[in-house]
């Protein structure tokens, strides 16, 4: 099962788009698209797939999910055969970075909405707290017109901003001061990504970068806000949930072809993560 490249029409008339949908069932197949989304549940259960994250949604469920991050939401069975006496209700609001020019988001003033947008790539999951609070404003949004509508949309992201009471639905992100930094942080994470399926130790990728192994401990975590072995546990972690999406190849397999040594520590590292183990994920994606 790959996800489907989803075409989002938005009104000639707006900068961005919103919608409330209310139906039996979200009928929406596993997606993505370039537009950064907003969804808010408003009533119905089930299960939200976000990237390799596998989660329950319930009413006041609040996320935000960045550019091209496969996503989609599977009602519970009595929504699906039709036995639930509510609708599967929620509102949607669909952007891309630059709905305001190309570097509206990079003025000083924007910088913690910046920062959403990026971190939005791992989706982030808000508190049932806080869509109490900006919930009059997601209400009345589709109600506004002209400037008071974009107005509202900019409080919503200024809060959404914030807001420190989240949850990453997905692995890490990266924090980068300058162009110097960049091309370091970014050379580690090439050679990650290039070795994850192997035995990587700690004093390779130090001296890759041209430091001892105790200062590219302290230099990476202030980086990540993680331990290098954590980020490369998530990096071979989220390659495993891709590969386990087909239902063909055995759980075996995958741990040695993602970078383990063995199956026990594999399913313990993958419930330490993901809270579930690699077969119960496989059975609720597929």
């Amino acid at each position: 099962m790959k996800p489907q490249l989803l075409k989002i029409n938005k009104p000639s008339d707006l900068s961005f788009n919103i919608f409330e949908q209310s139906c039996q069932f979200f009928p929406t197949p596993w997606h993505f698209h370039p537009e950064i989304e907003i969804v808010w549940m408003k009533s119905s259960t089930g299960k939200k797939y976000i990237g390799t994250s596998i989660e329950d949604f319930s009413p006041d469920d609040l996320v935000i999910i960045g550019s091209f991050v496969p996503h989609f939401y599977k009602n519970d069975n009595d929504f699906i055969e039709g036995k639930s006496s509510e609708m599967a209700q929620s509102v949607v609001i669909h952007f891309t970075e630059d709905f305001l020019g190309s570097d509206f988001f990079l003025k000083p003033e924007n910088q913690k909405v910046f920062d959403l947008l990026e971190n939005a790539k791992r989706g982030i999951q808000f508190s049932k707290e806080f869509c109490q609070k900006i919930k009059p404003t997601l209400l009345s949004l589709s109600q506004l017109e002209g400037l008071d509508k974009l107005l509202g949309f900019l409080s919503i992201l200024n809060q959404m901003s914030k807001e420190t009471t989240i949850k990453y639905l997905n692995s890490y992100t990266i924090t980068i001061n300058n162009s110097e930094e960049s091309a370091r942080i970014k050379q580690v994470f090439a050679y990650m990504m290039q070795n994850f399926q192997h035995e990587i130790h700690l004093e390779q990728v130090a001296s890759l970068v041209n430091m001892s192994e105790s200062a590219f401990s302290r230099y990476f975590k202030n980086r990540t806000r993680e331990t290098f072995s954590h980020i490369l546990t998530e990096i071979r972690i989220e390659y495993a949930c891709k590969m386990l999406q087909d239902k063909e190849i055995s759980i075996a397999d995958i741990c040695f072809d993602a970078g383990f040594q063995n199956v026990s520590n594999f399913n313990r590292q993958f419930k330490k993560i993901k809270k579930m183990t690699p077969l119960h994920y496989r059975q609720l994606f597929h």
